[in-house]
């Protein structure tokens, strides 16, 4: 293993480095980029999505496809959450009390990719309802894929995928998520 160096630059350096990117337009053109991530991103989901009261849904939060999403009340969703309706019709519904950790995706759609001689990119998607009951927790990093139904007062393991349904008052864990004890 070779010994690598690295010399932080100064903050002179720094200071440069931001003095030129605003004369340059870069850094003001990344700003305004950014911004209109934000406001697609979660400002129109939020407003979008129905969700119920006392849910908080924080600001890193992407809200894709909100027309397909309904959130019940008293939920939690952590920064950097996902919650993708699907494409066309597939709703993801999610109860009340519901709680996720950072970094958490839920998707009610996937990609088609059953025929091998199109370019996965051309097939479109295939969409199957997500189902969250009430009093779930999702712990941090979890994926929940197309087509579950999470049973009420289940907790999903950090890291887990879930690919089936998983029944009520279960822990589940691992990839592919599987019940590993009850509540």
């Amino acid at each position: 293993m070779r010994n690598i160096k690295f010399k932080k630059p100064s903050k002179l350096t720094y200071l440069i480095r931001i003095i030129w990117y605003t004369i340059t337009l870069l850094g003001p053109i990344h700003l305004l980029k950014l911004y209109a991530y934000y406001v697609i991103n979660y400002i129109y989901g939020y407003k979008h999505a129905q969700i119920g009261k006392n849910t908080n849904v924080h600001p890193t939060v992407i809200i894709r496809e909100p027309h397909n999403v309904v959130i019940g009340y008293n939920c939690y969703f952590n920064h950097n959450t996902i919650l993708h309706g699907g494409k066309k019709n597939a709703k993801l519904t999610i109860g009340n009390y519901v709680q996720t950790g950072p970094n958490v995706a839920i998707y009610a759609y996937n990609h088609e990719f059953s025929n091998k001689h199109i370019p996965i990119i051309d097939q479109g998607y295939y969409e199957s309802d997500v189902n969250i009951e009430d009093d779930v927790w999702i712990g941090a990093n979890s994926v929940v894929l197309s087509g579950v139904c999470i049973g009420k007062g289940a907790v999903i393991g950090a890291g887990s995928v879930v690919t089936k349904d998983i029944p009520p008052y279960s822990i589940c864990a691992g990839t592919p998520a599987k019940v590993i004890k009850n509540r």
